[in-house]
């Protein structure tokens, strides 16, 4: 026997509560296989399902349309930041930088390499050392560094920033909706469950074979599954009755066929 299988995407789903609203919206009240107060909780459970779905699917849409924002600030403040550190340390290593590097936490101790600014956080957490540093410098007598200026360094950085925040929030946003879909997932498949347990119970009396009972169960959405050694089954059916129409086409064909031969032999004779 067949054996049915629950929706596993979120499409399947949205097709099995469809196909059993359809199918309710043909038939009269009296023929319906389910109980009468779940017409109204079956159009609730997919109304909520879609509209959870649209929800989740246009998060996932505005997190990753901002990505490409995202990501440009953040190379933009990447390329400022590495640009301003290299001119510090070329001024540094000609003696122009009074205090030296002493402002700019342990970056005097690189050796005059570039520290590691790959992620956003390191991005961040250099920012803030290297504007700090050079305003305090600047403060107590240095020269401002220019080409570029700190303060353009600081506003591509607080540009950054503000990406990253809002790309933070769509985050969340698409997080929350995942956490709503998975557990809307759950209790809609339970619904499909318990409605297609009624729907069989309902044409075990009603149907008379199994496959007339199947097919009419698949009218409202039940989606059966045929094992390996079913499918092989059938399959060996399907050759054997394509053989049996083959034979019996071919007999036909024989069977019309007019023997000329032998009326021209009958018909020499008489003559």
């Amino acid at each position: 026997m067949p054996y049915r299988r629950l929706p596993t995407t979120d499409k399947a789903r949205l097709r099995a509560l469809e196909a059993a609203l359809n199918k309710v919206s043909t038939i009269t009240t009296r023929n319906i296989p389910f109980a009468k107060h779940s017409i109204e909780e079956l159009q609730n459970v997919k109304t909520q399902f879609e509209n959870a779905l649209k929800h989740y699917e246009l998060n996932i849409k505005q997190q990753s349309d901002n990505n490409k924002n995202y990501k440009a600030t953040q190379e933009t403040a990447r390329l400022y930041l590495s640009h301003f550190i290299q001119v510090l340390l070329f001024a540094s290593e000609r003696g122009e930088i009074k205090g030296g590097l002493k402002f700019y936490g342990n970056l005097q101790e690189m050796g005059g390499k570039l520290p590691s600014l790959n992620t956003e956080q390191e991005i961040l957490e250099w920012g803030r050392i290297v504007v700090n540093g050079e305003q305090n410098r600047v403060r107590q007598g240095g020269s401002a560094i220019y080409s570029p200026s700190i303060a353009l360094v600081k506003f591509k950085l607080e540009e950054f920033s503000d990406a990253a925040i809002f790309q933070q929030n769509l985050k969340r946003n698409t997080l929350r909706a995942f956490e709503k879909m998975q557990q809307l997932r759950k209790s809609t498949n339970d619904f499909i469950s318990q409605l297609w347990t009624e729907i069989e119970t309902h044409l075990e009396l009603e149907a008379g074979s199994e496959d007339e009972k199947r097919n009419l169960a698949e009218e409202f959405g039940i989606v059966y599954v045929l094992r390996r050694k079913e499918r092989k089954l059938l399959q060996k059916q399907n050759v054997e009755q394509t053989k049996e129409t083959e034979n019996e086409v071919s007999l036909t064909e024989k069977a019309e066929e007019k023997p000329r031969f032998v009326q021209r032999d009958l018909f020499m004779q008489f003559n």
